[in-house]
């Protein structure tokens, strides 16, 4: 089954990117329902792509590059789901090409084949959450650019641009998802333990990475709201109390699949490798990722499923090597079948009935032109988007900012914009907010409870 994988032709990718497709659509097909992140970034790209800013006119933390990527798609393609899944698809496939490519160049298995690339296709479509177009699957993309180079740099490969583009990558890593920082330190000791690096080089590292910070910091500054930036970017990006949309449960049973075949790969390959002094050094910086992988995830302050994804380049490492190192034909016939097969199956099946869909009831759906002052945006399931409100944290300490000039003129300014002719007030605070702005307590008078009806004059 493997063998036509295990062929070092670059046309192979061709025939993955196609499986990856059909497994795709097929997903598609059977999981219907949206995640709570997945319409999250949905409704963020709606919002800003009507001219709203993110940060001073968003109540969110994501990430302000990944939230550009967002605010364009919908402005070019408009709300389309099936759009966030064909570039996540795209970047998957980028994923294994790239992947494959690092390990093929620096000789980390006996063969060369792109058994690899396939193999991270798998793992990324075993679980749906992997395959949402999130910042952190944007982010690992320049997280293995990275890799590839701190290999190339082992293997003695020497240029200034080298560790520039390092910095660069893991900067713009960082801008799509704060917590990927995390690997900065990392492949900075990377390249400290493995070669010898001089200040010099060391010191373009850091610049590369700094500079794509500046250079946001600096169109934040333009626009006035720079200390908005760093305070919900940085601040609530890295401090905020943990969030989850997921029980315990929920988490455990589509993951529990890739901590058996972590487990299995790593025994076989401790036990049956004969490694090079190179692989080896090779390996023990992907056990670096993967320490960086459960850094970042500790850090994270959503606790989803999607954030595991930054461990699956280390699972496909072990895991190429446990298929590489069977020896029995029955083991060798069976083994592939049962777990690239049944991978995907079992993820998929369990997702379905473990995670509970994304759903509104028909009392809590919104009219159109409703404005929500709360977080439930899945109210927004099948309207357009009305409410900068994206995170109930943040969304309550913007709005203890009213008593101050320069946040009170900013929320004045979404209410204007947005000219509702309904809010609904689950927060509790329109009470201020009518004692602030006399022109919310003349014209939105209040008709049930929490929910405000504009008077038409």
């Amino acid at each position: 089954m493997l063998r036509f994988f295990r062929i070092n032709d670059p046309y192979r990718l061709v025939f993955i990117f196609f499986l990856l497709v059909i497994i795709r659509a097929g997903q598609s097909f059977f999981i219907t329902d949206l995640s709570f992140y997945q319409l999250k970034w949905l409704l963020l790209g709606q919002w800003l792509g009507k001219g709203f800013l993110m940060y001073s006119e968003t109540f969110d933390y994501t990430g302000p590059i990944a939230a550009l990527v967002y605010k364009w798609l919908d402005i070019i393609f408009g709300r389309s789901r099936f759009l966030h899944y064909g570039v996540s698809t795209f970047l998957v496939m980028i994923q294994a090409g790239v992947f494959n490519r690092l390990l093929l160049r620096n000789k980390a298995y006996h063969e060369n084949s792109y058994l690899p690339a396939f193999l991270y296709m798998i793992l990324a479509v075993s679980v749906p959450d992997f395959m949402a177009l999130s910042p952190q699957l944007m982010s690992l993309t320049f997280v293995l650019l990275t890799l590839g180079n701190v290999l190339r740099r082992i293997d003695s490969q020497v240029t200034d641009e080298l560790f520039l583009n390092s910095g660069i990558y893991l900067g713009i890593a960082a801008m799509l998802y704060l917590p990927a920082l995390v690997y900065f330190p990392v492949f900075l000791f990377s390249f400290i333990l493995f070669s010898m690096a001089v200040l010099r080089r060391l010191f373009l590292y850091l610049f590369g990475f700094l500079m794509v910070f500046v250079i946001c910091l600096i169109y934040f500054y333009w626009l006035g709201t720079h200390r908005i930036f760093l305070e919900y970017f940085l601040g609530e990006g890295l401090f905020m109390d943990v969030i989850s949309p997921i029980s315990f449960k929920e988490f455990l049973i589509p993951v529990s699949p890739f901590a058996f075949i972590f487990l299995l790969s790593i025994i076989k390959t401790r036990r049956s490798a004969r490694l090079t002094n190179f692989q080896q050094k090779v390996q023990q910086i992907l056990w670096l990722m993967l320490f960086g992988g459960l850094v970042t995830f500790l850090l994270s302050n959503e606790k989803s499923i999607h954030e595991l994804i930054f461990c699956v380049p280390i699972i496909c490492y072990f895991w190429t090597h446990y298929f590489i190192l069977l020896r029995r034909w029955i083991f060798r016939m069976i083994m592939p079948v049962l777990l690239i097969l049944g991978l995907p199956v079992f993820s998929c099946f369990t997702y379905i009935y473990s995670v509970e869909p994304l759903t509104v009831s028909t009392a809590n759906r919104l009219h159109e032109g409703t404005m929500l002052l709360g977080e439930k945006i899945e109210a927004y399931l099948a309207t357009e988007i009305n409410t900068p409100c994206f995170n109930e944290k943040i969304t309550e300490k913007a709005f203890e900012g009213i008593n101050y000039y320069g946040s009170a003129g900013r929320i004045y300014k979404i209410f204007i914009k947005i000219d509702p002719g309904y809010i609904v007030d689950e927060l509790g605070i329109m009470g201020q907010l009518q004692y602030r702005y006399p022109y919310l307590e003349e014209n939105y008078p209040e008709v049930g409870p929490n929910i405000y009806h504009k008077i038409n004059r």
